[in-house]
């Protein structure tokens, strides 16, 4: 993302949480910094990305805004079943779900007018007032059957490879 729009964006994440009354220390505003430049990261990421611009910043200090950034809107918490949770920008991003890949990590984020009307209709049905979701697809990507790639279980987490389609 060219650094224009890293700059915009951090602008506006300033904002909302300045009218949320948290106040940016310096650490904080790195940390918040350093958040929104990823699209999708783990914590320990974050602390490492952080730590490389400013060493002195507490591994406490990075988890303690993460929260705050996740309590406010701005990044959602995903269990991509493998490894540490990943953390989402989703700041000013509209909804999407999630296709993964479980032989090599690959992330595709999709938008599909048709399964939000499922889901609406679901929700009326049973009565519900919908406060959030995610919907995370598993599989084998086309990449990885024509290897024939088998499901594996891992100890250790997939690199992620994200890209985003919009239907």
């Amino acid at each position: 993302m060219p650094s224009k729009q890293l700059q915009e964006r951090f602008e506006q994440v300033e904002q909302l949480l300045g009218s949320s009354n948290i106040r940016l220390t310096p650490e904080r505003r790195l940390v918040v910094r350093r958040a929104v430049a990823f699209l999708h990261f783990t914590a320990e990421e974050l602390v490492k990305d952080v730590r490389a611009a400013d060493p002195t910043v507490a591994r406490a200090t990075v988890y303690r805004t993460l929260a705050l950034l996740q309590d406010v809107g701005v990044v959602e918490k995903h269990d991509f079943r493998y490894g540490p949770p990943n953390y989402e920008l989703t700041f000013a991003k509209a909804h999407h779900d999630h296709l993964m890949c479980v032989s090599c990590g690959e992330i595709i984020e999709f938008q599909e007018p048709r399964v939000e009307q499922l889901q609406d209709e679901v929700v009326r049905r049973y009565h519900y007032q919908l406060l959030t979701h995610t919907h995370k697809l598993y599989g084998l990507c086309k990449a990885c059957r024509q290897k024939g790639a088998k499901i594996v279980h891992r100890s250790a987490p997939p690199s992620l490879h994200v890209e985003e389609i919009v239907a």
